[in-house]
C-alpha cells in the first residue's frame, strides 16, 4: 500500500514537530522552507566563547509529551536546566531592580507596591468576575482585579516580556488564558489558581513545566529536530511556485537542490500568519487566510552584549529584569543569560541580552545599531552599574517578531475554525495559534499527528 503524503511548508520548530509526528504516523513527508537553514528564528551564534541567541534564550517544556519528544530526538543529554538563581525575577522600580516577592514575608516588605497597593492586591477575591462573554484587554482585566499599581509596576512589564506588547491592546482571555480561566472557574484569579493547584496535586499525571536550554545553545533544538526526520529532512532555500487542490493538494517548488512537484494528502502551513498571503494559493483558501494575515507582529531586536564580569556592579543573581513603561527606558528588559546557563560567556565574563522595540516603542527597533547600542549602554550603566565597553556584541532584528493576541483575536480564531471546516486536509500551526513560546509551538506541531 502506497504511503500517504504530507507537505509541510515552514521548517521552524512548529513545522519540524508536525513533520516528525506525521512521519511516525506513516506519512511520507516533504518539508520545504524559504530560509537557508531549518529552525526559523531559533539559531545560536558563537564567538570567542560567547553565545547569542537569535530568538528565544530558553525553552519552557510545557508537558510530558514535549519532554518525551526531546528525549526521542536525542537531546536529553544536552539539556541544561536553568540555575536555581534563575528563579529570582527582577522588575525595575524607581530606577532600581527589585526582586519579585516569592513569599508572604517578601510581599509585605517589597517596595514594588505601596501599602494601599498591597491591600488592593489582597482584595482581589472580592472583585466581581467578568461576564463569560466579555472580552477585556489585559489592562482592563488587571486594573479591575488587582488595581492600577499592579498593572503599571508589574503586569505592563510582564506582557512586554512575553509579547513585546501593550496591555491595552492584548486580549486577556487569549494572551494569558490561565488568568481568565482561573477567574471564570473560581470567581477570582487567586481562588481559581488555588482550586486548580489542588486539582493538579491530586492528579496522577503530575508534570511540572521546566525551563531549559541546551549545551550548544537553542540552535541545537531545530538541528536535532531536522536530523530526526532522516530522509524527510527539510529542503531549504526553497520557493513554492504553485499550490492547487484537485482531490489532493498539488504543489510545485524550486530550490538550489531541486525543482520538483508532487501531490499530497495533507497540507501543513507552518509559516508566520503575515506570510500566509505570500503563498501561491487562490480562491476560497486565499480568502480564508485574510483574517489571519491581519494578526499584528511586534518588531523586536535582541541585542546580546558581553562584558568583563568586574565591569558589572549588579550581582546578576536572577533570570533577568523586566522594565515597565513608566520607567522610560529604551529597553523592554534584560536577561542575565550567563547566570541562567553555563558556557554562555568565557570565565570572568558575563552576557546580557536586551530587548528593544516591541509595540511599546516600534520606532526604536528601526534605528541602526550605532544608535541603539549607546542607548542600551546608558540604561545598563544606570540600572545595573555596567561600566566599560562590551567585548562582544550581536544584534538580531525581527521586523515582525512576536504575534499579538489582540482584541480582534477571537474573530481570527473563528475564521481559523471556519477554514478547518472547509479544508479538513489543511493544518495551520505557528506561534500565532496556541501560544508564542517554543514549547507551545512544538506541542501544537506534534498534535498535527493526532489529527491526520
Amino acid at each position: 500500500m502506497e504511503k500517504k503524503k504530507a507537505l509541510v511548508v515552514g521548517a521552524g520548530v512548529s513545522g519540524l514537530a508536525a513533520a516528525y509526528a506525521l512521519g511516525k504516523k506513516g506519512y511520507s513527508v516533504k518539508v520545504i522552507d524559504r530560509n537557508p537553514h531549518a529552525g526559523g528564528v531559533i539559531t545560536t551564534s558563537e564567538e570567542n566563547g560567547f553565545k547569542a541567541e537569535s530568538g528565544t534564550n530558553t525553552l519552557m517544556i510545557p508537558s510530558q509529551r514535549v519532554l518525551d519528544f526531546i528525549k526521542e530526538i536525542g537531546l536529553e543529554r544536552d539539556i541544561l536546566s536553568a540555575s536555581e538563581t534563575a528563579k529570582k525575577r527582577f522588575f525595575l522600580h524607581g530606577g532600581k531592580p527589585v526582586a519579585m516577592p516569592m513569599s508572604l514575608l517578601e510581599f509585605i516588605k517589597t517596595p514594588l507596591f505601596s501599602p494601599l497597593g498591597k491591600l488592593r492586591l489582597m482584595l482581589e477575591p472580592l472583585v466581581k468576575k467578568f461576564p463569560a462573554d466579555a472580552n477585556p484587554s489585559v489592562e482592563e482585566f488587571v486594573k479591575a482585579r488587582f488595581g492600577r499599581e499592579a498593572l503599571e509596576n508589574v503586569f505592563d512589564a510582564f506582557f512586554a516580556g512575553i509579547y513585546a506588547g501593550r496591555t491595552d491592546s492584548l486580549a486577556v482571555k487569549y494572551a494569558f488564558p490561565p488568568f481568565w480561566n482561573f477567574e471564570q472557574s473560581g470567581g477570582s484569579v487567586v481562588l481559581g489558581a488555588i482550586k486548580a493547584r489542588r486539582k493538579k496535586a491530586s492528579s496522577e499525571n503530575l508534570f511540572k513545566p521546566m525551563v531549559v536550554s541546551f549545551a550548544g545553545g537553542m540552535g541545537e533544538l531545530p538541528r536535532k529536530m531536522a536530523e530526526a526526520l532522516g530522509e524527510d529532512a527539510p529542503v531549504v532555500n526553497a520557493r513554492l511556485t504553485q499550490i492547487d487542490f484537485e482531490g489532493k493538494w498539488q504543489a510545485a517548488w524550486s530550490s538550489p537542490q531541486e525543482d520538483d512537484c508532487d501531490e499530497f494528502d495533507v497540507l501543513v502551513l507552518a509559516v508566520p500568519a503575515w506570510d500566509l498571503a505570500k503563498l501561491p494559493v487562490g480562491g476560497t483558501l486565499a480568502e480564508a487566510f485574510e483574517p489571519l494575515c491581519g494578526i499584528p507582529g511586534a518588531p523586536i531586536n535582541s541585542l546580546t552584549l558581553g562584558f568583563k564580569r568586574s565591569d558589572i556592579a549588579h550581582p546578576l543573581d536572577g533570570f533577568g529584569m523586566l522594565v515597565p513603561q513608566k520607567e522610560k527606558c529604551s529597553i523592554l528588559g534584560t536577561l542575565f543569560v550567563s547566570s541562567m546557563f553555563k558556557e554562555r560567556a568565557p570565565t570572568g565574563y558575563a552576557t546580557l541580552t536586551c530587548y528593544i522595540g516591541g509595540m511599546r516603542s516600534p520606532e526604536l527597533a528601526a534605528l541602526p545599531d550605532d544608535e541603539i547600542i549607546p542607548m542600551v549602554m546608558e540604561d545598563l550603566g544606570r540600572l545595573l552599574g555596567v561600566s566599560g565597553s562590551p567585548v562582544f556584541k550581536r544584534m538580531f532584528r525581527h521586523s515582525k517578531g512576536i504575534p499579538q493576541y489582540d482584541m480582534s483575536y477571537g474573530e481570527r480564531l473563528e475564521a481559523l475554525n471556519t477554514l478547518r471546516e472547509k479544508f479538513p486536509s489543511v493544518a495551520l500551526i505557528g506561534s500565532y495559534i496556541g501560544g508564542v513560546g517554543a514549547g507551545n509551538c512544538i506541542e501544537n506541531g506534534l498534535k498535527v499527528g493526532d489529527r491526520f
